[in-house]
């Protein structure tokens, strides 16, 4: 087991190493993610990543994003609250628009693709379709895996294109910066306190533990005007490389459907730039009603992960609590109110008859 393991971090090493000699976006991330998924693919290799590499990297990222808030910006925030609702809102309506689309083309039932349309996380969202009567699970798997991907592939390279970057981009593409370590005794006591941080919020029933966490104890003590030591480089490229592994192996949809299923793929990754083009849409607006820089707003409202953008948000130095903030409450929302919405929803007449049509 552990050889397999250590072949699956220099597959994915040598990846991030490829990426980074051409200059790439997060190239760390998607350069292991791209190796290994690959490597796996065209050898009978076998490849194991332990889910404490992933929290590792959670909590690093997590670390970091905390390190951006301040008085200032939790004021800042507060003053965003109307905006925040106005923007998730707007995402879920457009994401139940592109569901019912989905469903008329392919046939699919719309409580499948409803709720595999709704960028709420993909553990969560499949744990929501689990208590609904009659929801494909393969379904929702392969919409929310095919919007995460799309999103962490085409977000760093939409950002880092001279359309909305320009010729800065060459300096961070590749998710360079120093390798040197600077060893700093405070650095590791709040990396332990990140890491207690994950426990207490997992144990609380958390979403995303190992990041809110650290993002809540870090941040915490930056409220507080605590000195908290800021993260090397080194340690940022390792949460890519380790995260770009995880994601490798949400590129493998299961079940026997899934060959089947490739009209529905199709346009499944049709949707999810559709929605990414509304969400870049949405950046603009938000740009102008806060009079916030656009690659901020931008990554605030794409519809992937709180861990994918905010390594974005780090790569080209957007103000991550604004980030932060904005998808925590989108995946708040979603978490506790979308799921009474949709259980009132499915339970209409017209979403009852559907799914009686398509069993």
């Amino acid at each position: 087991m552990i050889f397999i393991i250590i072949r699956t971090f220099i597959i994915g090493l040598v990846g991030g190493w490829i990426f980074h000699l051409f200059h790439l976006p997060l190239a760390w991330m998607l350069g292991s993610m791209t190796a290994v998924y690959f490597t796996s693919k065209w050898t009978n290799l076998q490849f194991v990543w332990p889910s404490f590499f992933r929290n590792f990297g959670l909590i690093v990222i997590g670390y970091a994003i905390g390190h951006s808030f301040s008085k200032e910006t939790i004021i800042e925030i507060g003053s965003q609250l109307p905006s925040m609702l106005a923007m998730t809102l707007s995402v879920i309506l457009f994401s139940v628009f592109l569901a019912f689309i989905l469903s008329k083309l392919t046939g699919i039932n719309i409580q499948s693709t409803l709720i595999g349309s709704i960028p709420g996380g993909l553990s969560q969202m499949i744990v929501l379709g689990e208590e609904v009567k009659g929801v494909d699970l393969t379904v929702v798997t392969i919409i929310q895996v095919i919007r995460l991907i799309s999103v962490i592939i085409v977000v760093p390279f939409l950002i880092f294109s001279p359309l909305l970057y320009g010729s800065a981009a060459g300096t961070v593409a590749g998710g360079g910066g120093s390798l040197a370590f600077d060893f700093h005794l405070m650095m590791v006591v709040f990396l332990i306190v990140a890491w207690l941080s994950a426990v207490v919020a997992e144990r609380l029933h958390f979403p995303t533990p190992f990041l809110l966490g650290p993002i809540l104890g870090v941040g915490t003590f930056m409220v507080f005007d605590f000195s908290v030591p800021i993260l090397p480089d080194v340690l940022l490229l390792i949460s890519q490389l380790f995260l770009g592994i995880h994601f490798s192996f949400m590129l493998k949809f299961k079940g026997q459907n899934a060959k089947s299923l490739s009209k529905f793929i199709g346009l499944a990754i049709v949707t999810s730039i559709m929605l990414l083009v509304f969400s870049l849409g949405l950046g603009a607006v938000l740009m102008l009603w806060h009079d916030i820089p656009f690659l901020t707003a931008f990554v605030s409202m794409a519809p992937g992960g709180m861990a994918e953008m905010a390594l974005v948000g780090q790569a080209i130095k957007a103000d991550l609590s604004i980030i932060t903030a904005y998808h925590l409450f989108r995946i708040l929302f979603i978490l506790f109110i979308v799921p009474l919405c949709l259980r009132w929803l499915f339970k209409l007449p017209y979403f009852t008859k559907k799914l009686q049509n398509s069993m």
